[in-house]
């Protein structure tokens, strides 16, 4: 007894110990009947051998015990990694078993191995078991679809999609996917209607493939009764179902194609969002419907499309949401509310920052009072009204109170810069006076709004002075060596915020309401007077640091610079001192600076938003109307105020001349490289509407009004060229001007005469009435008639009008050639008269231009194009007709666009003032001259896509978007060569930008799809297209190895495959070295 009691005690294993041993020796015993090792497989080394079906059923018995007993080992799946490995090789094999049963099984512990492991998983080579997963969901037993999807739908939310979209088959987890035509599951839930769990399950699985591989977005939102299904799945009494829907609806609207779709059957689907938003929905549900609505805001036809009877529902769903905001001020705050005020503020500020009849609904919502209350802490209690002496109180201790409310009652930092971003939109779109109105509600209103106004005074210089003195976000500091360098501090505060109230008082400043616009005016000059001007001196040593070669602003705080200059600058006391101060030279430096910058970074949005959507989205067809670079954007928005009370800039408009007026000749005189740097940003096409907006705001001030062009100074060389004019304008003075009809139509029809307005007009009833659309052509009418019969015929005595003596005849020269050019200088002293026929004629931009307005946020910038000529508007004015061929040779089949006629109108002084082509053939006095009907040798796409760039100065922009990758590859192929015709039709008629242009889209088309390069080389090789024999080699030399390997390379002749061969060394040494 002693003895036994003086041994020492030996370890008795622990119950849960014991068992993982049994378990695994159970799980090595079942696994080396049919687990043996092979050479074939990349990952794991081992597949499950054995097809008898008890032994499949066995050792999925063994793994299903194994991942019970996971539960308790969680942490400590280290140790564990070769059976986790086996497990999953063994899954693999066994969920394409033939039997049922058995991949059934295999499903369901699938389905419980992923709850167990979640991330941990993908370790174990977890992404081997996409593919057998996707080919199950065709299974007919409703319960094998379930787990499936569900185990399939935690693997894929786990796993980091392919970096690089365009090569798409380089994404291995994505490749397997379509392998296993997993999209195919749309159809599924169409057909099933009962079961909620089978929805939940494939409608979850769908919302993570499409937001997380663009490739499967279009191939989904294309299928238009899916969109209906997906619709009525979010109307569901379920709310998980609902949930998931919106989700899935919101990650489809990702892709600008498929937001397309959705947008076009607007009144089901404001129908279906307002239904979502309903208050007796839940939070959840809310959340996501608002998320849709924000996704489906970023398409470009969302602001023309948003309207109807549900739109005033949606409205006030928004509104109730932000309600919520307001109980932070009695201290009844919900933290988990807290993403459904975010998000419904970011819907708000989505929906208003398009101009419509949404805004109305909003104000007469009370969305001011709620913007008003929120913002500065301070609520109305019941009945009481605050007398005159305790509402001057409340303004002047506004900005104090927001900082001490928001932070004690812990309102989101996200959720205050949005409010002011909301406030800067009511300004910027709203035209309706509010003094206008007798209505007392409307007066209540005007209230409201001056209260607001002055809180958004207050706030802004509370936000940019510390005390009236000093900016907070800056602390200037004074070294002695090396000159003085001035060292940027940032202070604890919101600079988002602090950029949002900047740009809401410049909104409001720049409104189109004059009261608006007045009320903060003098609002922010009694602000600024009252607490002095000794801060601009700081405010513009700090704004020149952003020209500064030994210190680099970050780019927030160089906006928040320029914006507080813009917004001082409608201060007339204070922009004097600030041109005394020489502001003007540091904005325009910073330009210069951006403008003139090599590598161009892509900067911050101008606004509150967050950047997720341009980070997952793809297809995004609506640019924002401030572009990417900022900086830029803002300092062009602070200059135009500066310079209409410089004298630097009067001096610059009375130096310059109509003769100086060649943008060639700027640079010859003082300071007139400004002028042509503002040029060329109002010109450049691919640049923001917003930066070519006030660039031309600028330009107005050095006496330049208009938007130049290339296209506008083809069209201004032959103005006033009577060979094909079929309008004369006899002056006062007896002299005579020659015009064109079509250019008036197209671009001032209040100048065109009786006969041929009344012509245009009756055109315009009858396509009506044929049910016509813009821009195309009536098949059915064109085959009933001649080919002559369809132009006009050449007027051999134009049309006269005679003007009025009391009208200048240089006032009358300056709109013409506006109306040819684009732009045009005008002397000071004939603005004011020349301001009263622009308006007369509805030359709606240059009124806009010569009464300095703002520009209008989001209004797009006025070019010059006449492409509306080429539809309806210019139809009855053609007088030649541009006849389609096939290709030559017949390789491939035309592809037809529009109307089946072969038969394209065009106008002949608009061939021959863009083509120099035409114009000797116009002019040669040859029969071919005077022809109706020229033979073309090229496909129609290819010679609208010509008579487009020829009438606008542009070829219409292309991206390699949705549409285009899920083409079949031979529609692929014969776009490229309709582009192929038009390139060739550009080097025969000496156009040499159109050629580049077409090359640089055929080769951006060429990188989505290798496999396109070699029958394009081969036809640009028979051209002679030498650049595009290059860029389809660059294309194919790194994989040449493989397409050669796979015989994609066979149909090359020996001359283009070494060709290819070439560029493979090229690359391969370039690598090297």
């Amino acid at each position: 007894m002693n003895h036994r009691q003086r041994r020492p005690q030996q370890r008795v294993p622990q119950p849960e110990q014991e068992r993982m041993q049994q378990v695994l020796q159970r799980l090595k015993c079942a696994l080396q009947l049919g687990l043996k090792p092979t050479f074939s497989e990349k990952v794991g080394g081992k597949r499950w051998c054995n097809t008898d079906a008890e032994v499949q059923l066995q050792a999925l018995r063994a793994i299903a015990a194994f991942v019970s007993i996971l539960t308790s080992h969680r942490g400590r799946h280290a140790s564990l990694q070769v059976p986790l490995e086996e497990c999953v090789a063994t899954l693999q094999s066994l969920l394409g078993a033939e039997r049922e049963t058995v991949f059934s099984k295999a499903a369901d512990v699938c389905e419980d191995l992923m709850a167990v492991m979640g991330d941990g998983l993908l370790g174990y080579g977890g992404k081997r078991l996409v593919g057998p997963l996707a080919r199950l969901l065709k299974c007919s037993k409703l319960s094998i679809v379930i787990s499936a999807a569900t185990a399939l739908q935690g693997i894929l939310f786990r796993v980091k999609p392919g970096i690089n979209r365009i090569k798409a088959c380089e994404d291995s987890t994505w490749k397997a996917l379509e392998d296993a035509d997993v999209l195919a599951i749309v159809n599924l839930i169409q057909e099933d209607r009962d079961s909620i769990v089978k929805d939940i399950a494939l409608m979850d699985l769908i919302a993570v493939i499409v937001e997380r591989w663009p490739e499967a977005r279009y191939r989904v939102g294309c299928n238009s009764s899916f969109r209906t299904t997906l619709l009525l799945r979010c109307t569901s009494n379920s709310d998980t179902v609902a949930q998931i829907a919106l989700r899935a609806a919101s990650a489809l609207a990702l892709c600008g194609c498929v937001a397309t779709l959705l947008l076009k059957d607007s009144d089901c689907l404001w129908s279906t969002i307002s239904s979502c938003l309903h208050s007796s929905k839940d939070c959840r549900v809310q959340l996501e419907a608002f998320r849709f609505l924000t996704s489906l805001s970023k398409s470009s036809t969302f602001g023309a499309l948003f309207s109807g009877p549900h739109v005033a529902a949606i409205a006030a769903s928004c509104l109730r949401a932000l309600e919520l905001a307001k109980r932070s001020g009695e201290g009844k705050w919900y933290p988990e509310l807290e993403f459904l005020i975010v998000e419904a503020a970011h819907t708000t500020s989505s929906i208003l920052s398009w101009p419509g009849p949404q805004h109305s609904l909003f104000l007469n919502s009370g969305i001011e009072e709620l913007l008003l209350v929120v913002l500065s802490g301070v609520q109305n209690k019941g009945d009481k009204k605050a007398g005159p002496h305790e509402e001057e109180k409340m303004t002047e201790n506004a900005s104090s109170t927001v900082e001490r409310r928001s932070r004690a009652n812990k309102l989101s930092p996200t959720l205050r810069p949005l409010l002011w971003e909301i406030l800067g939109w009511l300004g910027a779109h709203h035209v309706v006076d509010f003094e206008s109105s007798s209505s007392p509600s409307k007066n209540e209103l005007a209230k409201l709004n001056n209260k607001l106004i002055e809180l958004a005074c207050t706030s802004w210089l509370r936000s940019l002075c510390k005390r009236g003195q000093s900016p907070v976000w800056f602390e200037m500091v004074h070294k002695q060596e090396g000159g003085t360098v001035f060292h940027v501090k940032e202070e604890p505060v919101n600079s988002l915020e602090v950029v949002q109230i900047c740009k809401a008082v410049l909104l409001l400043l720049s409104s189109p309401s004059q009261v608006i616009s007045s009320q903060i005016r003098l609002c922010l000059e009694t602000t600024l007077t009252s607490h002095g001007l000794d801060w601009l001196p700081t405010l513009v040593k700090t704004t020149a640091l952003g020209v500064s070669k030994t210190v680099k602003l970050h780019h927030v705080q160089s906006m928040t610079n320029l914006l507080a200059v813009a917004c001082v600058s409608w201060v007339e006391v204070c922009r004097d001192q600030l041109i005394k101060l020489e502001v003007l030279r540091v904005v325009l430096g910073i330009i210069q600076g951006q403008t003139e910058s090599v590598d161009q970074v892509k900067m911050e949005r101008l606004s509150a938003m967050r950047d997720s959507f341009g980070t997952k989205a793809c297809c995004v067809d609506a640019e924002s109307w401030e572009g990417n670079d900022c900086v830029l954007f803002t300092a062009l928005w602070a200059l135009p105020k500066l310079l209409q009370g410089s004298d630097w800039a009067k001096k610059i408009r009375e130096s310059m001349s109509e003769e100086m007026f060649d943008t060639a000749n700027w640079s010859k005189f003082e300071d007139g490289d400004f002028v042509h740097m503002l040029s060329k940003l109002a010109g450049d096409r691919t640049r923001a509407e917003g930066v070519r907006w006030w660039s031309a705001c600028s330009l107005a001030c050095f006496g330049v009004y208009g938007f130049p062009s290339k296209v506008g100074q083809d069209f201004k060389r032959s103005f006033d060229d009577p060979l094909l004019a079929d309008v004369i304008f006899v002056l006062g003075d007896g002299s005579r001007l020659a015009a064109h009809g079509v250019v008036l139509a197209t671009r001032c029809e209040t100048l065109l005469p009786a006969e041929l307005r009344v012509k245009v007009c009756e055109n315009l009833g009858t396509a009506g009435s044929r049910g016509k659309t813009p821009g195309g052509s009536d098949s059915h009418h064109l085959r009933e008639v001649e080919a002559a019969d369809l132009v006009s015929e050449l007027r051999s005595t134009p049309a006269e009008i005679h003007v009025s003596p009391r009208l200048s005849s240089r006032v009358l020269k300056i709109i013409l050639e506006y109306v040819y050019a684009g732009i045009v200088c005008i002397p000071y002293a004939l603005v004011a008269e020349t301001k009263l026929v622009a308006k007369r004629c509805r030359l709606e931009p240059l009124t806009s231009l010569l009464q300095a307005k703002s520009p209008i946020w989001g209004k797009p910038s006025a070019p010059f194009d006449l492409s509306p000529a080429l539809g309806i508007k210019g139809e009855c004015l053609a007088d030649v007709l541009l006849r389609a061929a096939k290709p030559l040779g017949g390789v491939w089949t035309e592809k037809e666009v529009g109307a089946s006629s072969d038969y394209l109108r065009a106008h002949r002084f608009i061939l021959s003032a863009r083509c120099q082509y035409f114009q000797a053939l116009f002019r040669s006095g040859m029969r071919d001259s005077t022809q109706k009907v020229l033979e073309m040798q090229a496909s129609k796409i290819s010679i609208s896509k010509l008579l487009h760039y020829l009438y606008s100065g542009a070829a219409k922009s292309e991206v390699v978007n949705c549409r285009w990758t899920n083409l079949d590859f031979k529609a692929q192929l014969e776009y490229l060569q309709s582009l192929l015709e038009l390139a060739d039709l550009a080097g025969q008629w000496l156009m040499d930008e159109l050629q580049q242009a077409t090359c640089a889209l055929i080769g951006m088309y060429l990188k989505s799809n290798v496999l396109l390069c070699p029958p394009v080389m081969s036809l640009a090789f028979s051209g002679q297209h030498w650049i595009l024999v290059e860029t389809c080699a660059a294309c194919l030399a790194p994989e040449y190895v493989q397409l050669r390997d796979s015989g994609a390379l066979d149909n090359l002749n020996d001359d283009l495959t070494d060709f290819v061969r070439a560029a493979h060394v090229k690359l391969f040494r370039e690598t090297l070295d």
